[in-house]
């Protein structure tokens, strides 16, 4: 068996990962949308967008639990707040990647949970760091401006902390500091709960103690982290209540009772998620074969991680951003471990996993494509600089507030709902129900789809403009 410290020459496997992302950049290898479009990136994801306007409502002193998306957790929208005021970048002027850097940051942050894993060699753990952030975690999430990667993040240091305290003398500083990153995981999405659970199992399976003096320093962190997070650094104590009213409610929608039920699109990501949870148990075969299960330092992990799967796997709500904690997690706490076996070992371990990512990027990423957005945005601008009536403004009908249009919109005077003056704006929204195109005096007719198969929208704009709206 080998050692992590065996490498006869330690930082070639960190210019073996450098080397083979450049290769497959340029072989153009089925990449994640983050890498092909850094000069014309993708439009925001609604899960994006809501984050923005949650963020948005807090910069102007309105709580967090007041918002009409709540039950997103309040961390992510805060960073934004935070990184607005240090850099003086207005809402306004906030684009696609400017909010997918914040949650970037947060990607590093993963990432980096790997140099503090310990029982691994030094340039075993930036390897598995570098390459952790260079293929976004393994899963396209890991640069979209979601809660998945913060939470994933608090998760990753949260288990870290917790094993560097079982090697250190110093175990209930560490426990201490476990807890407070689980805290952290938990304010940022109630899903958390289920993973922490899931931690505890999993060091009884495989026979870890737990329950023991410095437990107390764990759960002291936890409530405390948690608390702070929740409650955006205690200003907003009803934060509090609405993460036990989020609790509540993700047992409908986790059980598939719930209208808000997210059946699966495609089982695909679901299939790359269990053959890239093969990849590591075939390597910890390989390279243990002869540790009896339970013995070894990773199957504490791969416990964990399978866990995590086969829960999203048996529920009947699906989405693969709850997948992302199962490509991301064995990075940075399993491939540091698996590293040190020599250059053909390790090459072929990560050469594998980065294969495994690209082709998986596209079947994770095409989940719900945006459409339209792109041809609105420039039709909009296009319209209010051409418009010469005495105020250009938006009006968006009652069913419309699908979350990408507050942000596509944030340049311009909008009203929702039914407001005086609606009729008579220049640009109007209307859902679409069916196929019968509205004839409204004065106005031409196209069609706006920002997602596939749902939220349709007829698209109303003053006559005489309409050329200028298409481009032509």
């Amino acid at each position: 068996m080998y050692e992590a410290g065996d490498m006869k020459k330690p930082w070639v496997g960190f210019a073996a990962v450098v080397a083979c992302f450049l290769l497959f950049s340029l072989m153009g290898v089925r990449q994640p949308p983050h890498f092909t479009s850094l000069a014309h990136p993708l439009p925001l994801h609604a899960d994006e967008a809501v984050q923005w306007s949650l963020a948005k409502e807090l910069s102007e002193g309105i709580p967090y639990s007041t918002h009409e998306d709540r039950f997103h957790g309040p961390t992510l929208a805060t960073s934004l707040v935070v990184s607005s005021k240090l850099n003086g970048t207005a809402f306004t002027d906030m684009s696609e990647s400017y909010l997918r850097n914040v949650a970037g940051c947060y990607l590093l942050l993963l990432s980096l949970a790997a140099l503090a894993l310990p029982g691994a060699s030094l340039a075993s753990r930036v390897t598995a760091a570098a390459f952790c952030f260079l293929i976004g975690g393994g899963a396209p999430f890991g640069f979209y401006f979601v809660q998945e990667v913060l939470l994933v993040a608090g998760l990753a240091w949260g288990a870290v902390l917790w094993l560097r305290a079982d090697a250190s003398e110093s175990t209930t500083l560490w426990r201490l500091l476990s807890g407070v990153a689980f805290g952290f995981a938990l304010a940022c999405k109630v899903t958390a709960a289920a993973y922490l659970l899931f931690f505890f199992i999993a060091l009884i399976i495989v026979r870890k103690p737990w329950a023991d003096r410095h437990l107390p320093g764990f759960i002291l962190g936890l409530v405390a982290s948690w608390v702070m997070f929740q409650s955006v650094g205690f200003t907003d104590v009803h934060g509090l209540a609405t993460w036990w009213a989020q609790l509540a409610r993700s047992f409908g929608v986790a059980s598939g009772r719930s209208e808000d039920t997210l059946t699966a699109v495609s089982y695909w990501p679901w299939i790359w998620a269990a053959l890239w949870l093969a990849e590591f148990s075939l390597q910890r075969y390989l390279r243990e074969r002869q540790v009896p299960l339970r013995s070894s330092p990773t199957d504490f992990i791969l416990v964990f991680v399978g866990l995590i799967f086969c829960f999203h796997l048996l529920l009947p709500y699906k989405t693969p951003w709850l997948l992302y904690g199962v490509m991301a997690l064995p990075l940075v706490l399993l491939v540091p471990a698996q590293l040190g076996g020599g250059w053909r070992h390790d090459g072929i371990l990560l050469v594998g996993l980065l294969i495994s990512a690209g082709y998986a990027a596209g079947d994770f990423a095409a989940h719900s494509p945006t459409a339209d957005l792109r041809a609105f945005e420039a039709g909009a601008a296009r319209l209010k600089e051409a418009y010469k009536g005495k105020r250009f403004y938006v009006a968006v009908a009652d069913g419309s507030h699908y979350w990408p249009l507050p942000y596509y919109l944030r340049a311009y005077e909008v009203g929702f709902g039914d407001f005086p003056g609606a009729a008579e704006a220049p640009l109007r929204l209307i859902p679409l129900t069916d196929d019968s195109e509205p004839a409204v005096p004065g106005f031409a007719v196209s069609k706006l789809t920002l997602r596939e198969g749902g939220d349709r929208y007829w698209v109303l704009v003053a006559k005489g403009y309409e050329s200028v709206f298409i481009g032509k």
